[in-house]
């Protein structure tokens, strides 16, 4: 690699780098911010977000793939331009139709930078730098997720109080009563939350502008196709007993996860705690998320990679049951709740780079771009018929309504628990640690 190739790559990089960190912001207000303004805009989307989740990873996948076809500027500029359009429509329009578009337009926005993270970051980097700017890059986005999760809930109690003309303190306790709201309360909520979106703008143009900057060639994206220019998906991967047997376990994980992660904001503000306060603690794991990712290694050093997931995930179960049930622990409520989500966001996380690649030793090299296609199509369709059971049983008024958020977390451990003993019984003997010989060989 000549001197001039090198200076590209790592302006390449660097302009990623900064963009990620802004979208990191923006991701924590939607993760954030939408979901309790769906909760009273339009309940109905918000039951089955998921499905929302599950078809913008659709899409995002469709994107990815034309990434050999129009590479990595035009599909990351049109992330950011329709995120930064979401924000804006989203604030001037009530309709079912056009909140569920807008909903869609900006997960679809946010899950476009972390699905070309990967191939990106791999093309724009040398070996020997590679794994310290995957670090840099992740922790700076999970660096922003937490800080727009802290400001987000504060933000829009302040302009809650604004709106209706109330000091701070009292629009911070008049916001743990969503239900009781009058009418003009619960506009004025609504508001504020638009107001937030609307602040929020200026960080998705910021987050843009560096993928304005990218200098890309056409060597840098072009991939191999077949004769009809298509790129294609090699299915032999789906040969593979352990190949399969994996997809088998993301899903039942991606499963759980998709009936309790979305909606931590709504089931807090059901047990009475405050939007200000949802938030700090929402922010608290995600800067749990940094912290016990730095400790990966050392977890897959001591207990084998096998052993490490399991072992991480089957820790975070206990915490995860203590948010389920925060409200029995009464005066302590906040306090315990907020230990439960540290702890689990930290102990599922610092798993999450040997999750990332564990997979890619279950088959060949030149099959592990169609198996990481595979598993993002099937994460999809597990993240949908998530919100398929969420909207049309577990969280829906005509059956278990508000108690459903309380009663996931018990189904989402009970699936936890059979997805950790598929792992450690199939995966363990063969793939705890790493083999040197036979290393390209297809796992049989």
């Amino acid at each position: 690699m000549n001197e001039e190739v090198l200076k590209r790559y790592k302006h390449n990089s660097r302009m990623f780098f900064i963009s990620y960190l802004f979208m990191g912001i923006l991701s924590g207000i939607v993760n954030d911010t939408l979901i309790t303004f769906l909760k009273q805009a339009q309940p109905t989307i918000v039951n089955s977000y998921t499905i929302y989740t599950g078809i913008a990873t659709l899409l995002t996948a469709g994107l990815v793939a034309a990434i050999v076809k129009m590479g990595y500027k035009k599909i990351l500029v049109a992330g950011g331009v329709v995120s930064i359009a979401g924000l804006i429509l989203i604030s001037f329009t009530r309709s079912w139709l056009s909140v569920s578009c807008i909903t869609l337009v900006l997960i679809l926005g946010l899950y476009l930078f972390d699905a070309v993270l990967p191939p990106f970051l791999t093309q724009y980097t040398t070996e020997e730098e590679r794994d310290k700017v995957f670090s840099r890059t992740m922790y700076s986005n999970v660096a922003g997720m937490a800080l727009a999760s802290f400001t987000g809930g504060a933000l829009i109690v302040w302009r809650f109080a604004s709106r209706l003309g109330i000091a701070y303190d009292q629009a911070q306790a008049l916001s743990t009563k969503t239900a009781e709201f009058t009418t003009v309360q619960n506009a004025a909520y609504i508001s504020a939350h638009t107001d937030v979106f609307l602040i929020f703008v200026v960080i998705a143009v910021l987050g843009t502008i560096p993928l304005l900057l990218l200098r890309e060639v056409k060597e840098d994206y072009a991939g191999h196709q077949d004769e009809k220019g298509k790129t294609k998906i090699d299915w032999r991967v789906l040969g593979n007993k352990y190949a399969l047997l994996y997809l088998v376990y993301n899903g039942l994980i991606r499963f759980g996860a998709s009936l309790i992660v979305p909606y931590f904001t709504i089931f807090l503000g059901t047990l009475g705690i405050d939007r200000a306060t949802v938030s700090f603690l929402i922010s608290l794991q995600t800067i749990a998320m940094v912290i016990f990712m730095m400790f990966s290694p050392w977890f897959s050093k001591k207990f084998g990679r096998v052993g490490a997931i399991s072992l991480l995930s089957a820790i975070s179960v206990p915490f995860m049951l203590i948010i389920g049930n925060g409200d029995k622990f009464g005066g302590m409520m906040v306090l315990a709740v907020g230990a439960g989500l540290f702890f689990r966001a930290g102990f599922m996380n610092a798993a999450n780079p040997i999750v990332q690649s564990l997979p890619m030793e279950f088959v060949t090299k030149e099959l592990r771009p169609a198996y990481s296609s595979v598993i993002f199509v099937s994460q999809a369709i597990v993240t949908i018929l998530a919100g398929l059971f969420t909207a049309g049983f577990l969280f829906n008024e005509n059956f278990l309504g508000d108690s459903g958020y309380r009663i996931a977390y018990y189904v989402t451990a009970v699936i936890y628990s059979i997805a950790i003993v598929i792992l450690l019984t199939q995966f363990t003997r063969k793939f705890n640690r790493p083999q040197n010989e036979n290393e390209e060989e297809v796992a049989s």
